[in-house]
């Protein structure tokens, strides 16, 4: 295999872990959305006073914490595309340069 097929797989693979983690952090999103606060609907209706409150509180904090690691994961992403593309660039017009 020649090296610039081999720079190709490792792009396709960096771009392809980007979307993975993209893809993850969307899901993530999507439990904390809809799956939490349904939960604390249904909690809301049935459990009343200073602990359900407490209780409330507390898991709108760790909701707050899931959706931070989402953004954590998208940026990741994000990260990993401007890189890939960078390195790419910069790897296909070193090949450039030495054909």
């Amino acid at each position: 295999m020649n090296i610039k097929a081999e720079i190709d797989i490792e792009f396709t693979r960096a771009m392809d872990q980007a979307d993975e983690l993209e893809e993850l952090s969307g899901v993530i999103c999507g439990i904390g959305s809809s799956k939490i606060d349904q939960a604390l609907s249904l909690l809301a209706q049935s459990w009343r006073g200073d602990n359900a409150r407490e209780y409330v509180n507390r898991v709108n904090m760790l909701k707050d914490r899931i959706y931070g690691c989402a953004e954590v994961l998208k940026e990741t992403s994000e990260l990993i595309r401007h890189t890939a593309e960078r390195i790419y660039a910069a790897e296909m017009a070193a090949i450039s340069i030495i054909n």
